[in-house]
């Protein structure tokens, strides 16, 4: 088949990740595989196959007021439109709240599939109210919905009949063969993208609270996000705390830690933490998903 893909990014999100992997699989497979995002190629870090055709149509950004952001909007469905013209596709796969508003609306009348994939829980990442309106207007057009959880399944009942539903929990890929590294016996760590849902900014809080009851332990965050600036200014007098930055291979410091602490203000499905359980990661985490 030729299928197209669509996310907004490559970023160093969840999403972004399982998206490489799908990529990389269905191209394997011998499917010709045409990978789209807003972004610019060169803003990817993960790895794409070089057997997937690689699309980055430059339109990624914020726009400074409603009516800016909605001229973006109609040039992201043009481009997008033209662009899946051009591939042809028999099956199109969106990830992402707004890229599958955009993508339904940009697949309209090119009788296409269009399956799109929830990462978050709509009920608590709101959108803004005339995204709200244009997810409501769109969402029943999908051909299908891949969701993480039931609860999330439940919510899209509102726009999308419940056979066109269907839950699949993140997946992860362990290395087969990872370099191991001691445990040690003094190290907290947490990973994740740096944005408001995740709560680092709760997490280093409470290392506030506590750290001076363990002398000699680590507080280690990995990830980039756009609230990088904030927790760097929030941690920068405390002692033990770490920002490592986006990582491409976590693997090592879910074996080393001591503990991993999830502290989530809500999740679609923490794959982070079902990576730390995997190496064996003794984990805590707030009651941030169903």
């Amino acid at each position: 088949m030729r299928i197209a893909l669509t996310i907004h990014a490559m970023f160093g999100g969840g999403a972004e990740r399982l998206m490489s992997q799908l990529a990389a699989r269905w191209s394997s497979a011998g499917h010709d595989v045409h990978l789209v995002t807003w972004s610019t190629p060169d803003t990817d870090r993960y790895v794409v196959s070089p057997k997937v055709t690689r699309h980055g149509l430059g339109l990624l950004g914020a726009s400074s007021n409603p009516l800016r952001g909605l001229m973006a909007n109609v040039q992201r469905v043009r481009a997008l439109r033209r662009t899946l013209r051009s591939i042809e596709p028999e099956l199109i796969v969106s990830f992402c709240d707004q890229m599958n508003i955009v993508t339904l609306q940009a697949a309209r009348g090119l009788a296409v599939p269009v399956v799109i994939s929830e990462h978050s829980n709509p009920a608590k990442q709101r959108l803004g109210r005339l995204w709200e309106t244009w997810r409501a207007r769109n969402y029943p057009g999908c051909s299908a919905c891949v969701v993480l959880t039931d609860e999330i399944a439940a919510y899209m009942l509102r726009w999308i009949p419940a056979e066109r539903i269907c839950v699949i929990p993140a997946a992860i890929s362990p290395p087969v063969e990872v370099a191991r590294v001691p445990r040690a016996d003094n190290v907290i760590l947490a990973v994740g993208r740096l944005s408001h849902e995740k709560g680092f900014d709760l997490l280093v809080e409470a290392w506030r609270q506590i750290q001076h009851r363990l002398p000699g332990w680590q507080l280690r965050i990995a990830g980039a996000g756009s609230q990088w600036a904030a927790l760097a200014e929030q941690s920068k007098d405390l002692p033990g705390v770490q920002l490592l930055g986006w990582m491409q291979d976590t693997w090592p410091l879910y074996q080393q830690a001591t503990m991993f602490v999830l502290p989530s203000r809500y999740e679609g499905f923490p794959v982070a933490l079902v990576e730390a359980l995997s190496q064996g990661c003794p984990a805590i985490a707030t009651r941030c998903t169903e």
